[in-house]
């Protein structure tokens, strides 16, 4: 290694000397005869290559050259100034453009302002040497949209000689086998580098991420790989940086409840979420590239899209989706703003409301009904206590009527406010279960016991049909006593005499011991199935007020059975009679199969 680092050494100090001798030679000999010709020709040659480039730059709009100064003055190999019509320095390639004087007067300037070319030798007081010029006019459509200016030194015309006289004294003086070594020394040191540095650019434009490149020396173009390989580890941080914003911005996109999408200036549906295609129920395909009165089919939220385009203010707008089973949506419309390329583009936030508006009519009705069924026995009682008080009835007879009227009303009152109680603890959680093995067939008994003399005042047959033994399950036996007793009190209700009420359970039906309670009643009608259940609703409002039902018994009946992790089933046609199903966990509820 030492003796290879003494020959190079060697070999490069013979080289060095033999040049120097060479080019002090050709120098004295060519001095007096060849540099004046060769300045006049290296000048001209540096005036054409300059009015070359700046003739080719004319040919851009002034935008363009702001945008591009410093990479045109690379390329150029020149310093460039842009300079507006009225000789104020826009841009320079070199200097700040704030600091520097009107250039209108210049002499290159007013040449181009004239001929449209204006070229001068002169000293610049910015760089305190002296400088070629070229000016050109730039123009767009006939109009004079201002100047650029190339500048390069004349220093340049005495090196580019001396690299001349290198050429000339390589040429003739060199032999080839040390022009070899130097070319293959060159190419090794230089060339292989820097066509690794293109290629790994190229790479980098094409959008892949290679490794870093090693660096093989620590000269300028090691140093310059090394600042390649630090730019490039600085943009695959960002990369990996911006990669990772992205997954998170996209996961918390598609994971939000709300249906959210993006129109782009055509108003057609370039992005959207999860949550939108499950709410209104679509594929990928019925919604991306379509428009939002394709996709909803509703001519109000077409008219809120359509003001908001004139507008710009950001809109709500409620719509109603569907007939049978109405989907109601609130949609927020405003524009995406603060990012490039978003440009006209518009976001949609739909909110499912469906269940809010359900709950306001709920509750609407409920406070309707309470309203009305509180007032009606109110009245009357207040009625007969002023009629009574006012001292016009005369007959006891009389009298006693109107205070059993009285007093019946009274007590459905009360049953009202129980009933109400007695659903509100039930919804809240405050009703406590009491869950514990119940023997149903001794319930069912009870009941029929219980409801035996109401069924014969009114000449209906109350039948049973229970198999024994019954298997035991786990329940609370006072809230199952009170589901059979509200249905089977209904059942009787609505049988006309001379009609039957069977009651039959099966033990093991898919894990569930269910009770059915029929009867050969009036029946309901279709259209009113769906809504039994419902606070306060009845079927025949008259006849069941009449019978002194708070039309609550099924609503307690409906959350009873929930609570018992049961269901409520009814089969009914008028005319035909109505069967209620009551189907029981044979377990129990979660955590009620244990002995207390």
């Amino acid at each position: 290694m030492r003796l290879e680092r003494k020959m190079k050494g060697r070999l490069f100090y013979k080289i060095l000397a033999t040049y120097l001798i060479l080019v002090i030679l050709v120098i004295a000999v060519m001095e007096f005869f060849l540099t004046p010709r060769v300045r006049d020709t290296i000048t001209r040659g540096v005036m054409d290559r300059m009015t070359g480039h700046a003739r080719i730059m004319a040919l851009m709009s002034m935008d363009e050259l702001l945008a591009k100064v410093g990479e045109l003055a690379a390329g150029a190999g020149a310093r460039i100034t842009l300079i507006n019509p009225a000789g104020k320095v826009l841009a320079d390639s070199s200097e700040h453009d704030q600091k520097m004087d009107n250039h209108l007067n210049r002499s290159e300037v007013q040449e181009a302002r004239i001929k449209g070319l204006g070229t001068a030798i002169r000293y610049s007081r910015t760089l305190q040497q002296n400088m070629f010029y070229v000016a050109v006019a730039v123009r767009e459509k006939d109009r004079l949209q201002g100047y650029v200016r190339l500048a390069r030194s004349l220093a340049e015309v005495s090196l580019s000689i001396e690299y001349l006289y290198r050429a000339i004294y390589l040429t003739l003086f060199i032999i080839a086998i040390p022009s070899l070594l130097l070319a293959f020394v060159f190419s090794r040191n230089i060339v292989s580098p820097i066509r690794r540095l293109t290629e790994l650019t190229q790479r980098i434009r094409a959008g892949e991420t290679p490794p870093p490149m090693l660096a093989d020396s620590d000269d300028e173009i090691g140093r310059l790989i090394q600042d390649v390989n630090f730019l490039l580890e600085q943009q695959q941080e960002k990369i990996r940086y911006a990669t990772a914003e992205k997954s998170k911005l996209e996961a918390a996109f598609d994971g939000m409840v709300e249906g959210v999408l993006t129109l782009d200036g055509d108003n057609r549906i370039d992005q959207f979420n999860r949550g939108l295609r499950k709410m209104i129920g679509k594929k990928r395909a019925e919604i991306l590239g379509k428009t939002p009165l394709e996709v909803f089919r509703s001519a109000d939220l077409q008219a809120a899209l359509i003001r908001f385009r004139e507008t710009g203010d950001a809109i709500q707008q409620e719509i109603t989706l569907g007939a049978d089973r109405p989907l109601i949506l609130n949609a927020n419309i405003s524009a995406i703003k603060g990012y490039p390329g978003n440009e006209g583009k518009i976001m949609m936030v739909f909110h499912d409301v469906t269940r809010l508006k359900q709950l306001e009519r709920m509750r609407m009705d409920f406070i309707a009904n309470v309203t009305h069924e509180i007032r009606t026995p109110l009245t009357a009682i207040i009625g007969y206590i002023e009629t009574l008080q006012q001292g016009t009835v005369h007959d006891r007879e009389q009298t006693d009527r109107f205070l059993r009227t009285a007093y019946d009303n009274a007590r459905r009152l009360n049953r009202l406010v129980d009933d109400l109680l007695t659903l509100s603890n039930i919804e809240t959680g405050e009703a406590k279960m009491q869950f514990r093995e119940v023997n149903m067939a001794e319930v069912i008994g009870e009941v029929g016991k219980t409801m035996a003399s109401q069924a014969a005042a009114r000449q209906i047959a109350l039948e049973e049909d229970i198999p024994t033994p019954l298997p035991p399950f786990y329940a609370d036996r006072d809230r199952v006593f009170q589901i059979l007793l509200n249905i089977l009190d209904n059942a009787i209700k609505f049988t006309p005499p001379g009609g039957t009420v069977r009651i039959t359970a099966t033990g093991d039906d898919g894990g569930f011991l269910v009770v059915r309670i029929s009867d050969t009643g009036i029946g309901i009608p279709k259209q009113d199935l769906p809504r039994l259940g419902e606070r306060f609703y009845r079927v025949e409002k008259n006849r069941s007020r009449e019978s002194g039902g708070t039309g609550l018994g099924l609503s307690i009946v409906k959350h009873l059975m929930a609570a018992h992790g049961g269901r409520l089933e009814i089969a009914s046609a008028p005319g035909e009679g109505t069967t209620v199903s009551l189907y029981f966990p044979a377990a129990g509820p979660p955590g009620a199969n244990t002995r207390p």
